[in-house]
């Protein structure tokens, strides 16, 4: 499988870093970026070939669209006269599959993907749509991109990848930032920062992988810590009452509604 990456930032370097671990040839991967900083780290860090800008594309290649949405339209008209009949598997935020099809002439083998921070460690969770069927070849090819970086699942609506940005494409942060005022709270209560950071940190890694076992069952898990009258209990009303759960909602709702707006503008 030849992959061409049109663009070479964090998240083309965690997918190459994913396919490697995948025993996939270096030799088969090569990447256009005009950064010569990151070219270079890429050449030293995976021994993949890169280039300052777009020469070729093979007819067999797989084109990853790993560029900034504001870069995608120039990039992908600068392309255009080389598209056939090759996939093209866009991470680029925001791009629709319909602005995508326009700014190459027409072509329509294309996979619109989202995935998130956790691809880093090959612990992602990536989002595809297409509009087309795709040939058992090609599909076969994206869910090996896909999967090189963590699990993935298929939409039947692109509308719902505003959604997907909100809650897996933002939720890192949602969970740095809950760690964090975790630590904080610990250290109140008088710990040290190394005993909170060490104490919170695999608290939070040990029920995460707890929870991921039983994420139908969670208000279970919930009672299984919170005993009658005890000490959790007494935390979880805390909780309750200052509407965490109307909080999370609002969040998730404004980066809903922040991605949809950002969509617009760039399609």
């Amino acid at each position: 499988m030849n992959i061409c990456f049109l663009g070479g930032g964090n998240m083309a370097g965690a997918m190459i870093s994913g396919l490697l671990n995948k025993d996939h040839n270096p030799a088969l991967i090569r990447v256009i970026e005009s950064n010569s900083e990151k070219r270079l780290a890429l050449e030293n860090k995976f021994n993949v070939s890169t280039e300052a800008e777009f020469k070729k594309i093979n007819g067999n290649e797989i084109i990853v669209l790993a560029v900034k949405p504001q870069q995608a339209e120039s990039v992908l008209k600068s392309i255009s006269s080389e598209i056939s009949n090759q996939l093209i598997l866009s991470i680029a935020a925001g791009i629709k599959i319909d602005s995508i099809e326009k700014w190459v002439g027409g072509h329509k083998n294309i996979v619109r993907s989202m995935p998130n921070m956790c691809a880093q460690i090959q612990l992602g969770v990536t989002a595809l749509f297409t509009q087309e069927a795709l040939d058992t070849k090609n599909k076969v090819a994206v869910e090996e991109i896909a999967g090189a970086i963590g699990e993935f699942i298929w939409l039947e609506d692109e509308s719902k990848m505003d959604a997907v940005t909100a809650i897996s494409g933002s939720g890192p942060a949602y969970i740095f930032y809950f760690l964090n005022a975790f630590i904080e709270s610990a250290i109140e209560l008088g710990l040290s920062r190394s005993e909170a950071e060490k104490l919170c940190g695999k608290t939070l890694l040990g029920a995460s992988h707890l929870a991921s076992d039983h994420l139908n069952d969670l208000q279970n898990l919930i009672a299984s810590v919170a005993s009658k009258g005890g000490t959790t209990e007494e935390g979880l009303k805390q909780l309750e009452s200052n509407k965490l759960n109307e909080t999370l909602l609002k969040a998730t709702r404004a980066a809903f509604e922040k991605s949809k707006k950002l969509g617009s503008e760039f399609n």
